[in-house]
C-alpha cells in the first residue's frame, strides 16, 4: 500500500522520469513483503536462526574491522577529528543501524536462551556490540539504540514496576556514556569534531564544507520547502529538482555534490509528499503496530530503533535501509505464533 503514496506522489511531480524512477526503486514496498507472505508462516525457531545468523555475520565482520582499526590506531582516531570515520563495508550511516539492529537482536536471544548455557554467548555477544558500536562512534546508531532501549525500560519498569531496576538502568545508561567519552578515543574525537562543526556552521567560520554543516543546510531547505507546499508537497519526482533551486539561492558556493535532498526522513516525507502524503505514508507504515493480533517480541523495538534513525538520516529512502527494514518487518509479521 505505501507504493501508491509515491504513485499519488506523481500528480503533482513535472518531473516524469525522476517519479518513474522512485517508482522503480520502491517497488520493494510490494516485492519483499509479497514475496516472505506468499513462502508462508515462519515458525519462531526458524526467525530465530535467522536473527542468530544476522547477529553473527556483524559479530565477524566486527571483529574483522576493530582489528584494523587497532593496526591503525592512531590514523584512524585523527580520522574522526576530520569527521571520517573506521571503514565499513558500506555507508557507515547505514551499518551504524544494522549494528544497532544487531544488538537488540543479540540481547533478545539473550532473554529467551537465559535459562541455558547459549545465555552466555548471546550476553557476550550484545556487550560486544554496544562497545562496536561506541568504537564505531555513528551519532545514528548510538542515538537510535539509546532511545529505543530507554523507552522500553521506562515502559516495562513503570508497567512492571519494577522501580529498582529502572533506577539501576539509569545509573548504567550514564555510566556507559561516561566510560565510553573517557574510554574510546574515536567517540571523543567525534563529539568533539560535531561540537567544532556546528559551532562554525552557525559562525559561519568553516573553510571547508563539513558534514553537519551540509545536513544543517539540507534541513533548512526541507523546511522551506514544506512551508511552501505543505499539503501536497513538491511531489516526490520533483524533490530533488526544488531542492536545488534554494540551493542555488540560499547556498549558491555550495557544490553539486553535496546538494542532498532533505537528510531527515520525516523532513523529506514532508517537503515532497506534504502533510497530505506524511500521514498516508506512516499511517501505512504503522497499520502492523495496531492490527497484528499476535506481535512478535520484536515488532514495537524494531520499529521504534528504526524510527529513532529517522531523525538526522533517510534510513528507508536509500535501497539498503529500505531493504533490511521491509525484509525484517515481513518476518516479524509472518511468523507463525506458537503458544
Amino acid at each position: 500500500m505505501i507504493f501508491f503514496v509515491y504513485v499519488l506522489s506523481g500528480i503533482n511531480s513535472e518531473d516524469t522520469g525522476s517519479w518513474l524512477e522512485k517508482l522503480n526503486t520502491n517497488l520493494i514496498f510490494i516485492a519483499i513483503p509479497l514475496g516472505v507472505y506468499l513462502s508462508g508462516q515462519y515458525k519462531k525457531g526458524f526467525l530465530n536462526r535467522i536473527l542468530a545468523l544476522f547477529v553473527l555475520m556483524n559479530v565477524v565482520l566486527d571483529i574483522v574491522l576493530l582489528a584494523i582499526y587497532f593496526l591503525h590506531f592512531e590514523a584512524v582516531n585523527q580520522q574522526y577529528l576530520r569527521g571520517q570515520t573506521i571503514y565499513t563495508p558500506i555507508m557507515h550511516v547505514r551499518y551504524s543501524y544494522f549494528v544497532a539492529l544487531s544488538i537488540i537482536f543479540s540481547f533478545y536471544l539473550f532473554i529467551i536462551n537465559f535459562k541455558n548455557q547459549k545465555r552466555y554467548f548471546w550476553g557476550a555477544s550484545t556487550l560486544f556490540l554496544i562497545i562496536f558500536l561506541h568504537i564505531l562512534a555513528v551519532r545514528t546508531g548510538i542515538l537510535s539504540i539509546y532511545i529505543t532501549f530507554i523507552i522500553l525500560g521506562i515502559y516495562y519498569g513503570i508497567k512492571l514496576k519494577k522501580y529498582k531496576e529502572l533506577f539501576t538502568g539509569w545509573i548504567l545508561f550514564f555510566l556507559i556514556m561516561t566510560v565510553s567519552f573517557f574510554s574510546f578515543p574515536s567517540i571523543k574525537n567525534k563529539i568533539n569534531y560535531s561540537i567544532w562543526d556546528i559551532k562554525s556552521t552557525i559562525n559561519k567560520t568553516a573553510k571547508y564544507h563539513t558534514s553537519d554543516r551540509i545536513r544543517i543546510y539540507s534541513i533548512i531547505n526541507g523546511i522551506k520547502l514544506v512551508k511552501e507546499s505543505p499539503i501536497l508537497g513538491t511531489g516526490i519526482g520533483d524533490i530533488y529538482t526544488e531542492m536545488d533551486k534554494k540551493y542555488e539561492i540560499n547556498y549558491p558556493d555550495l557544490p553539486k555534490e553535496y546538494r542532498f535532498g532533505p537528510i531527515d526522513q520525516f523532513l523529506f516525507t514532508l517537503a515532497s509528499m506534504g502533510f497530505t502524503g506524511f500521514i498516508l505514508f506512516y499511517g501505512l507504515l504503522l497499520i502492523p503496530l495496531y492490527y497484528t493480533k499476535q506481535k512478535h517480541e520484536l515488532l514495537i523495538p524494531f520499529y521504534l530503533l528504526t524510527f529513532s534513525t529517522f531523525i538526522g538520516e533517510n534510513t528507508i529512502e536509500l535501497i539498503v535501509g529500505k531493504t533490511a527494514f521491509l525484509i525484517f518487518l515481513s518476518l516479524f509479521l509472518c511468523y507463525k505464533h506458537e503458544k
